[in-house]
């Protein structure tokens, strides 16, 4: 494992040069593909309930697979963080355990199997590293154990105390940012339609599926005014 360490750090910095601290996690996503065999990876942060931000893609086909599977809520990375250890998913896995999450794979990106770590237990904001393959079954046990020991590295670098105080950098990145449309219509939800935080997600799922679209693309319809609040109500109760 000490030379897996060394070759992940080296990608690091191979990747370093990616931009400013807000896209650290996007290098660090970058070096989780070169060297666990993977086909594309993604990083996200938790703190628990709807809360959940992109941080980091190594490309764009893994990002809009990160996108999907938080669009129809289900999947290895969200089980991953549940139950505080890894989630091995292969093609037929998919298909029995997240069929919604498998279909949009199929039709979105390239991948067909999922392996997914969290990065750190413990209470406060938890992270989930998400390797997306291109084969339908990965090398369960081994591959696993890999993810989750550079996993570990990476949420002591970005979920870890040395980050300092005030808001972490990776609040910035892109995706993060655009994510947060995402908690800016359900306020309006709340706002609007009298509903639960809860309930106000439930329904942009709904609308967003119906629709064959991201949560993304779904707020960003509402905040730039194409797609008004209360027309989601109407179109859910039609």
């Amino acid at each position: 494992m000490d030379d897996l360490l060394a070759r992940f750090r080296a990608a690091c910095d191979r990747h370093a040069g990616r931009g400013g601290p807000e896209l650290r996690a996007t290098a660090l996503a970058a070096a989780c593909r070169d060297v666990l065999a993977a086909d594309g990876a993604t990083i996200s942060v938790t703190s628990g309930g709807l809360w959940h931000l992109p941080i980091g893609a190594s490309d764009d086909a893994a990002a809009a697979a990160e996108r999907w599977q938080f669009t129809v809520g289900q999947g290895p990375g969200l089980l991953a963080w549940t139950e505080g250890g890894p989630v091995v998913a292969g093609e037929a896995s998919l298909r029995r355990t997240w069929p919604v999450l498998h279909d949009q794979l199929h039709r979105r990106t390239p991948f067909r199997s999922v392996i997914a770590v969290p990065l750190r237990p413990g209470p406060g904001p938890a992270g989930i590293l998400d390797l997306h393959l291109r084969r339908p079954e990965p090398a369960a046990s081994r591959d696993a154990e890999r993810a989750q020991l550079v996993a570990s590295l990476i949420g002591t670098e970005l979920l870890g105390p040395a980050t300092g105080p005030g808001e972490p950098a990776w609040l910035d990145a892109p995706a993060a940012r655009r994510r947060q449309r995402v908690w800016m219509v359900i306020s309006m939800c709340r706002q609007v339609l009298g509903l639960p935080d809860a309930d106000a997600l439930a329904l942009l799922r709904a609308r967003a599926y119906a629709r064959d679209r991201t949560l993304e693309e779904l707020a960003d319809d509402v905040v730039e005014g194409r797609t008004p609040v209360r027309a989601l109500h109407h179109s859910a109760e039609d």
